[in-house]
């Protein structure tokens, strides 16, 4: 059964899904040491570097500013999503159009 793009694309996903696991695990152990270097491998090194940055605390802005909407913008975000079919419903694409002409042939 030949498969679509959306099991393709779930397909996928689940390998991923897999190796993000196996490199979360390989990445605890490095940050387990709580050391930062270099680490050698065989054919490449793992280099752990620890760095800070500044983030501004919107908790501890006045309200009149936090509540103001001149300070607030709007982002979109486009998400594609990976549900599971009820095998038991055909999908869309293998339907008839429900424009397409057809004979219905009723049989007693």
């Amino acid at each position: 059964m030949p498969r679509s793009p959306a099991d393709d694309l779930a397909r996928l996903r689940a390998q991923i899904a897999v190796l993000r696991a196996r490199e979360a695990a390989l990445e605890a152990r490095f940050l387990e040491m709580n050391e930062t270097g270099r680490f050698p491998g065989f054919t490449c090194d793992v280099v752990v570097s620890r760095t800070g940055h500044e983030i501004l605390d919107v908790s501890k802005l006045p309200a009149g500013i936090v509540d103001d909407p001149r300070y607030r913008t709007t982002r979109h975000v486009t998400s594609v999503r990976i549900e599971a079919r009820d095998p038991a419903r055909p999908p869309a694409w293998a339907l008839p159009d429900p424009g397409d002409d057809f004979d219905l042939i009723e049989r007693d």
